[in-house]
């Protein structure tokens, strides 16, 4: 899982968390924006019901009329309010309490067990504790909200009586529930797509940002490289012919299509570290003494270091590096040997010895074909990784119009 999440650009792994972060944002804030709304539109169902209770009731009780039994006509009365389409707007049950706990009046038939409290309403907390006792021991049914109506003698806080109201809210709630579910993770949603919007504009310029300041760093590279091929006419672009044939080469050999590149870029730069050799000694038509040969063994150190912060991959300065190792461990600049040299590196010493042999040069007339394919098989297994020397020959033998691409010398008979 790391590994994969690792493999992802910086916009993929932006759009996963993100969008993560917003589904969670999302369900987290309307849950809370959902109680918030219910409660709001519970206690304004409870307000505008504590008014018309008491406004229906008004004209019609008297404080004393709470503290005994409610004659027939209040009965009646409240019936009819109660009653007649299921009464107050959506209040499907309705109960009168006296102060000392009992029951006097329901709107449905009451079991014996409901009608006292064995509650003083007129008790200090007396109507807390009610409340309380009356969530705990009836509970509302689903959809039903319970609010209670305390009606009190004006200039005292105790109450004489109280209603116990249960709404039907479901329809409401439902509906509520409905608008929030939909507006808020919509919201999120257009909110989401407006930023990620923005973020990918933004990466995107970015990335070409980068992929320019990219391909105008690896452009100077390549012109150093391009510098040092032309200062020997006789091999003015070897660095382009090693960078072909070792591309056929990781063809052949059936490596990733993802680093031919990295693969053409190693033999386009291999020579690099020569731009700061000196023309003395890179010109000369004669060998090199000892200490000239120190000096140009150098260059694939120096290489390295030129390219150490450039934006290329690290096989790439490893494979510049290691160019001039040797299979049996007697190549520089750290005397690798067999399967501890960098794949690239072992292409490039392959397909770099090959066209230099068949290259002409300023001391000698440049090889046939055939015989340089030849010194490739003598030195197998001591200077050049035997596999890729063995396909590489394959290749140039089975299509000698290869060996074209990377030579201007002509094969012999």
């Amino acid at each position: 899982m790391i590994r994969l999440w690792n493999k992802l650009s910086l916009i993929q792994r932006y759009t996963i968390l993100s969008a993560v972060i917003t589904v969670a944002l999302a369900f987290v804030f309307s849950e809370a924006m959902l109680r918030w709304i219910e409660r709001l539109a519970i206690e304004d169902e409870a307000k505008v019901g504590a008014e018309q209770v008491l406004r229906a009731i008004a004209p019609q009780f008297r404080p004393n009329d709470f503290g005994r039994t409610l004659s027939p006509q209040q009965r009646a009365f409240l019936d009819t309010v109660f009653r007649a389409k299921g009464g107050l707007n959506r209040a499907v049950r309705v109960r009168l309490w006296r102060a000392d706990g009992r029951l006097l009046y329901s709107n449905a038939s009451e079991p014996e067990a409901v009608q006292a409290t064995g509650v003083n309403l007129s008790a200090q907390n007396g109507f807390a504790v009610f409340a309380e006792r009356q969530g705990r021991v009836d509970q509302a049914a689903a959809g039903l909200v319970r609010f209670f109506v305390p009606l009190t003698i004006e200039g005292e806080g105790k109450p004489i009586a109280v209603f116990e109201i249960f709404y039907d809210l479901a329809h409401r709630l439902d509906d509520i529930r409905w608008r929030v579910l939909t507006t808020v993770p919509l919201g999120f949603f257009f909110l989401y797509v407006a930023i990620f919007a923005l973020v990918d504009r933004g990466s995107q310029q970015l990335e070409k940002q980068k992929a320019d300041l990219k391909a105008a760093s690896i452009g100077t590279f390549l012109s150093l490289a391009s510098a040092i091929d032309a200062k020997d006419t006789y091999t003015g672009d070897h660095s382009s012919k090693v960078a072909d044939l070792a591309v056929h080469v990781a063809r052949a050999l059936k490596l990733p299509a993802e680093m031919f590149d990295d693969v053409r870029m190693s033999g386009r730069l291999h020579d690099l570290g020569k731009i700061g050799l000196p023309d003395a000694i890179l010109m000369k038509t004669g060998p090199l003494n000892p200490d000239e040969l120190v000096v140009m063994r150098n260059h694939a150190e120096r290489g390295f270091e030129i390219l150490l912060k450039a934006p290329l991959s690290d096989r790439v300065k490893l494979a510049v590096r290691h160019s001039h190792e040797r299979w049996d461990g007697n190549g520089y600049p750290e005397g690798l040997s067999g399967e501890n040299i960098p794949l690239m590196s072992r292409i490039v010493a392959v397909v770099d010895a090959f066209e230099a042999m068949t290259s002409d040069r300023p001391y000698r007339k440049g090889m046939p074909i055939q015989v340089a394919l030849e010194r490739l098989e003598r030195d197998t297994g001591s200077h050049f990784d035997p596999r890729i020397t063995k396909i590489f020959i394959q290749l140039v033998r089975k299509d000698v119009t290869l060996a074209a691409l990377g030579t201007r010398a002509v094969a012999s008979s």
